[in-house]
């Protein structure tokens, strides 16, 4: 059964390359139509990260679903990708500001007027500017808003001697209860936190008695000559 965290993961991830796709498409629709200019240096930019997350991001649902998924599956790795990624989104958004302004113009002849056309007019150019727009600052929005939420997570673990939350794999990690699937060595925790005692090989309170030869405990047989030793752990106060 898929887990609170697990289901909201794939919700975002799904939605943030669905929308992806639509900013490819469009994208490349302006950089096979439109001029190269000052108005379109988001155009390289916005097919270059719609590419990179239609490969980053399905790779960490692989990876993450995979029983061995190594270094990608990681908490760590999902904070860097996730941050970067919904930064790079921001500032595609905020980017096509530039483009505003501008005014869409066709030479249908190749004699070098450029007049404005019926077929694509700047009133269709900008509403798919928006629209690219939109997208991309939706995708930034989910993207550090998972990133956010993640490190609270993890930062909130890591406080409680949980260091290896960050080598850990996000999608099977126990995020709202439960005690990690890791090997004891890993916790970085002091037996004063846990409540527990100290352990019994502690030299605190110690003390050896020599015991003379031919000396008997109950329960016991004679013991050998030469004498023998017995450690005495008195009560605590």
């Amino acid at each position: 059964m898929l887990s609170i965290f697990n289901i909201l993961r794939f919700v975002i991830f799904f939605t943030v390359m669905a929308w992806s796709l639509i900013v490819l498409g469009l994208s490349a629709f302006f950089d096979h139509l439109i001029i190269s200019s000052d108005m379109t240096r988001y155009v390289p930019f916005a097919i270059f990260l719609a590419v990179c997350t239609l490969v980053i991001i399905p790779t960490l649902l692989i990876t993450g679903s995979l029983k061995r998924g190594g270094l990608m599956s990681q908490v760590r790795t999902e904070l860097v990708f996730a941050g970067l990624l919904g930064l790079m989104w921001l500032i595609l958004g905020l980017s096509t500001a530039s483009a505003e302004d501008s005014i869409i113009t066709c030479d249908f002849d190749g004699s070098g007027d450029f007049v404005e056309s019926d077929e694509y007019s700047t009133d269709m150019y900008h509403e798919q500017l928006r629209v690219l727009r939109a997208f991309s600052i939706f995708n930034a929005l989910l993207l550090l808003g998972f990133f956010l939420f993640l490190l609270f997570l993890t930062i909130r673990q890591h406080l409680m001697g949980r260091k290896f939350v960050w080598t850990s794999r996000a999608t099977t990690y126990p995020w709202f209860g439960g005690v990690p699937d890791v090997p004891a060595k890993e916790w970085n925790v002091s037996q004063e936190s846990l409540g527990l005692p100290e352990p019994v090989t502690s030299k605190k309170g110690v003390t050896i008695h020599n015991l003379p030869k031919g000396t008997t405990l109950a329960g016991d047989s004679p013991m050998n000559a030469g004498g023998h030793y017995i450690i005495y752990i008195p009560p605590p106060a």
